[in-house]
């Protein structure tokens, strides 16, 4: 008898040859290396950098500009209306929540461009003094105002944003009269800057010869009509109708501001001589300046509200990209009504309460900035909170430093900035400061504690991307970064995570499941065309509103001569002199090119998408920031698992059942259980192995037959074709019914097979000639060849 042992199929195989052996050694070590190597690889391609599992959102909707956007303005707080001047002259107001132009107006003559836009809603009228123990009359809230400059016009138009049955109009309210500017090479106003005070508008005006002259615009006289918005009938002089809607000798619009407040003078002015890096350096150019114009206010308060809030000064920082210098300066706020000094009682009594809303012309002063700081490097980024409580300052070698205005200017502390330039900065309310750099990095810092919160990169590695800028969001823990692909990511800027990857394309409508009546008529609303804007149509710059995140994009084609100050430059697309001005290809070719789009991401449905499952009928708003980290990985969709991942969970799972060994279990099942008839009288054959018509089987047949009947005692005639013939009896309990099975068992006859052969038979009968005789013949015949046999 031969002994087996179990060998290793690895130690069974003969040794090779020294040389060969080591050779085999060292391919084997080269090879777990490469395997090593190649499991770090896919680790780090799955891990949150490389955007492994990171879903892609659409945009919400679009709105299409004609021309070049050339400014575009948001309220520092967080409000859904935009302001976007154009290069076709218009100034127009955009609510974000419907994504639609609500109002627009040409404010300078011949198309003039729009270079300047702001907005103010924050003000309120001053309250006179009425005597002890009186109160002062409630007045109404100022209206909001929409601010214009353009390129060669010496004036600031401003309009008041007026609410009537119709909608929203633009309605002149003042004209703001600005020195002729010396170089006719540049715009006449270079940024526009409002604050919204007490009494007035704060308007800081930047102009070419790098002085800032700070206006107060008056509110206006009080709406104190509760029909203020309903045309009166009055009677139409003659000459009326062509004033209304006439245009000037330059062909532009009627001096609608004619009739409105001018004001003409500047109550304080200064200059940005010591905004040079040191005394023997010029001064940086009128290009590289920004100035940034903000208002400390309390932590829950707004304009207008209480005492203290008209008390709080407005500050101007000014800062360059051309030197470390940062300036501040203190606007002081409007000194309250109160009556002339040196009058007798009885003059005192008769001095007219001075009209609301009016202010008379001040005499210009002269401002001295207040605070220099010099910052370590090149300033290349500022930005300042909401509230006004913290001004941020980004070097150009990635330093960073917060400045306190709530309790005076004055420096805080130095962050851990970026190894590069950082390019942009943003605030999240008071809490969160979000910069961008040169690194490729994005950076999220908590203001409570001035400590790093999280650190991620923009892009996928190896190559990542320069980011060029970043918006945060004031109602909600989100934030947005653009970089210089033109790619755009979503943030988490709470718990320190991407979102999402943002593509400026247009979500496909969904498939309606019930039709309407209008469908069925055929005027019911045509769906809406997915938008894909060109390949140079990228978003240049990035803003963010109460409801949603707006991308202004515009093609990289020719910029506005008026705006560049080369008036003989051709525009793109142009032939040159051969090019007919006023032909109709000219035209629709100049209008296919010069459009811009806002492309806005809403983000409750953006969070819709992403997060189906949270939330899908309460506050998504509360539901997304009550959740953790680890709660927002879980909703977060799940990319698609890796070789080794498949391996290992296909491992797990148990092997299915051969087919072959299924089929047989299935057939043992099916020789146990008994035929019975149905409801309907017919047999169920439908799991019974069919019998072969044959002499061997007949005759195993009868001897299984005659065994049965011997041990039943004849109690029960047998019969080849009888329903019972195979139907053992109840009460057949005894040694009888073992002798019955065991003279089955040997011929290996089922007993199912009575029902087969009768099936059989009945099926061979069939045909045409379906007699009794027949049917008696066939059987004789059987019988008589068993017998024989």
């Amino acid at each position: 008898m031969v002994n087996w042992e179990k060998v290793n199929p690895d130690n069974a195989v003969d040794p090779l040859p020294l040389p060969f052996s080591i050779i085999d050694e060292v391919i084997e070590e080269i090879l777990e290396a490469v395997g090593d190597q190649v499991d770090l690889i896919e680790k780090k391609k799955r891990c949150p950098e490389y955007e492994f599992a990171l879903p892609e959102a659409r945009a919400s909707f679009f709105v299409q500009v004609p021309g070049r956007i050339a400014c575009a303005f948001v309220e520092p707080r967080g409000t859904a209306r935009m302001a976007l001047g154009t290069s076709e002259g218009e100034a127009l107001l955009v609510d974000s929540r419907k994504g639609e132009v609500v109002a627009h107006a040409h404010p300078f003559p011949q198309l003039e461009p729009v270079t300047c836009v702001s907005i103010c809603s924050e003000t309120a009228y001053q309250d006179v003094f009425a005597g002890p123990g009186i109160d002062p009359p409630a007045l109404p809230v100022p209206q909001m105002k929409l601010f214009a400059g353009g390129v060669t016009t010496p004036k600031i138009l401003v309009y008041n944003i007026q609410k009537e049955s119709f909608g929203v109009v633009l309605k002149p309210a003042c004209a703001i009269h600005l020195p002729e500017a010396e170089e006719t090479e540049r715009p006449v106003i270079e940024q526009l800057h409002t604050r919204g005070v007490i009494g007035g508008v704060w308007v800081l005006a930047l102009l070419p010869d790098k002085t800032v002259r700070v206006y107060l615009t008056p509110l206006g006289e009080p709406d104190l009509d509760e029909e203020a918005n309903v045309v009166l009938d009055t009677p139409i002089a003659e000459g009326d109708e062509d004033d209304e809607e006439g245009e000037d000798e330059d062909g532009g619009p009627a001096e609608e501001f004619a009739n409105a407040l001018q004001v003409n003078t500047a109550m304080y002015s200064f200059s940005l001589t010591q905004l040079a890096p040191m005394r023997h350096l010029p001064m940086p150019e009128l290009d590289t300046i920004t100035l940034t114009v903000f208002s400390p206010r309390p932590r829950d308060g707004a304009y207008g509200m209480g005492v203290s809030a008209g008390q709080v000064p407005t500050l101007c920082f000014a800062s360059s990209v051309e030197s470390n210098a940062i300036l501040a300066h203190f606007i002081p706020s409007p000194a309250p009504l109160v009556a002339p000094t040196g009058l007798e009682l009885d003059e005192l009594l008769m001095k007219e309460i001075p009209p609301h809303g009016l202010l008379p012309d001040p005499e210009t002063k002269q401002l001295q900035p207040r605070r220099r700081w010099s910052m370590p490097a090149k300033t290349s980024a500022v930005a300042v909170a909401p509230n006004g409580g913290i001004f941020a300052v980004g070097g150009c070698q990635g330093s960073l430093a917060l400045v306190n205005t709530a309790a005076g200017p004055s420096l805080r502390t130095m962050l851990p900035g970026h190894y590069g330039a950082i390019n942009a900065l943003t605030f999240h309310r008071d809490k969160i400061l979000v910069s961008v750099g040169a690194d490729c990095f994005v950076h999220q810092y908590c203001m409570q504690t001035d400590t790093l919160l999280a650190r991620h990169l923009s892009s996928p590695p190896p190559e990542p991307v320069v980011v060029l800028g970043a918006s945060a969001c004031q109602a909600m823990s989100l934030a947005m970064t653009l970089d210089s692909e033109g790619s755009l990511r979503l943030w988490d800027i709470k718990r320190g995570c991407k979102i999402a990857r943002m593509t400026c394309e247009s979500s496909p409508q969904e498939p309606k499941t019930t039709e309407t009546a209008e469908d069925k008529d055929g005027e019911g609303t045509t769906p809406k065309p997915v938008i894909k804007l060109e390949q140079d149509e990228t978003p240049k710059l990035l803003l963010s509103t109460a409801s949603s995140f707006c991308a202004i994009c515009m093609s990289m084609g020719a910029e506005d001569p008026a705006i560049e100050g080369d008036p003989e430059t051709p525009e793109d697309g142009a032939d040159g002199a051969e090019a007919s001005p006023g032909g109709e290809e000219g035209d629709a070719g100049a209008q296919e090119q010069d459009r811009s789009w806002l492309v806005f991401f809403d983000q409750v449905s953006v969070l819709k998408k992403l997060f189906p499952t949270l939330a899908p009928k309460g506050d998504l708003t509360k539901a997304f920031e009550a959740l953790s980290k680890e709660e927002l990985s879980k909703l977060q969709p799940q990319g698609v698992p890796s070789t080794m991942e498949k391996a290992v969970a296909l491992s797990k799972k148990k092997p299915p059942e051969d087919p072959t060994r299924a089929l047989q279990t299935a057939k043992a099942k099916d020789r146990t259980r008994l035929t019975s008839r149905g409801r309907s009288g017919k047999l169920d054959t439908s799991n019974i192995m069919i019998a072969k018509l044959t002499a061997e089987n007949l005759r195993k047949f009868a001897a299984a037959q005659a065994a049965q009947q011997e041990a039943v005692g004849g109690a029960k005639k047998a019969s080849s074709f009888g329903s019972g013939g195979f139907a053992r009896s109840a009460t057949l309990k005894t040694a009888d019914s073992k002798k019955a099975d065991e003279a089955i068992t040997p011929h290996g006859v089922p007993r199912n097979w009575q029902v087969s052969v009768r099936k059989q038979l009945r099926k061979g009968l069939s045909g045409k000639d379906t007699r009794q005789a027949r049917i008696q013949k066939r059987l004789d015949q059987l019988k008589k060849e068993v017998g024989g046999e």
